[in-house]
């Protein structure tokens, strides 16, 4: 079974400049594969992983054994990277890294309600503590709907269909039944374009994905060391605007020097082999302060 297949590993392990006896943190586990990576080159290295999902955080400690000694795993929101750091008793790190958006299992199991591809619950979440879109619809507005489409989705005519779901936001209870809405809202030839960003559009909104992230940077770079390194793969145009500009602002204040002014992205030999890794950009920054 593949959890999930991690994008720009050779990239990683390039840019992360992994020390011997140095001390780095994973803010987004997944299925463990950029971890094992960077275990696999630096075997004298220590390892925080850090994941929201609990599915996740099971099937790393499982695939993680041989390693217990060099990884620690914390089920948790890198929201709390501060808090987590402090429990395990570390005061700064060598490098950080965020892999942002869905893993392959999350958007391929129809229990987790993330596919417009397979029918399930209208759930949409990371971990059990947030609460599932088919509620979070039934709170919303026609307004606040149509802002998550547009902003989070870039999604066409994000009001018409916002109109479509808040009519009918009572009896959504599945996947299939969002699709079918969003099929009467769009064009037949536009349909698999939009039905990809409203379903991203609501995955970023019940998980608080933009207000975590800028929490979640802004509080790892404080625990780089002087040339320690942040690395952050984002799918979504919005997610990467924010990256660029927390490292833009903290590079003016001299605290991170930018290692790569233009977005890292996949070979396309990588792309062909991976198709989810398409969209995926990569920013780095070292703290230089």
């Amino acid at each position: 079974m593949t959890y999930h297949r991690p994008v720009l590993v050779k990239e990683v392990l390039y840019w992360m400049n992994l020390k011997d006896y140095g001390v780095y943190c994973d803010c987004t586990v997944g299925g463990g594969g950029h971890l094992i990576a960077m275990l696999k080159e630096k075997k004298s290295a220590r390892f925080i992983g850090i994941d929201f999902d609990p599915e996740a955080i099971a099937w790393t400690k499982g695939v993680m054994e041989s390693y217990s000694q060099q990884v620690q795993l914390f089920e948790e929101n890198f929201v709390h990277i501060d808090l987590i750091l402090n429990k395990a008793g570390i005061s700064e790190v060598d490098g950080i890294l965020f892999d942002l958006g869905a893993s392959y299992h999350q958007l391929t199991a129809p229990e987790r309600g993330f596919s417009f591809n397979n029918e399930g619950p209208l759930l949409m979440q990371m971990s059990p503590q947030v609460l599932p879109l088919y509620k979070k619809l039934q709170y919303a507005t026609k307004e606040t709907i149509s802002q998550v489409l547009r902003e989070y989705g870039d999604v066409d005519n994000p009001r018409r269909i916002a109109g479509l779901i808040y009519e009918h936001r009572k009896n959504l209870k599945t996947t299939l039944d969002l699709r079918n809405l969003v099929q009467r809202g769009v064009p037949r030839q536009f349909l698999t374009k939009n039905l990809h960003k409203v379903f991203q559009a609501f995955r970023i909104w019940v998980n608080g994905e933009m207000e975590n992230l800028k929490i979640g940077i802004e509080k790892a770079i404080h625990f780089l060391k002087k040339g320690g390194r942040i690395i952050v793969i984002s799918y979504h145009s919005g997610e990467d605007r924010i990256v660029k500009e927390i490292f833009i602002n903290y590079e003016r204040a001299n605290f991170l020097k930018r290692l790569n002014k233009k977005v890292i992205r996949p070979s396309n030999c990588e792309i062909e082999e991976n198709p989810s890794a398409k969209s995926a950009r990569m920013r780095v920054a070292e703290r230089c302060e």
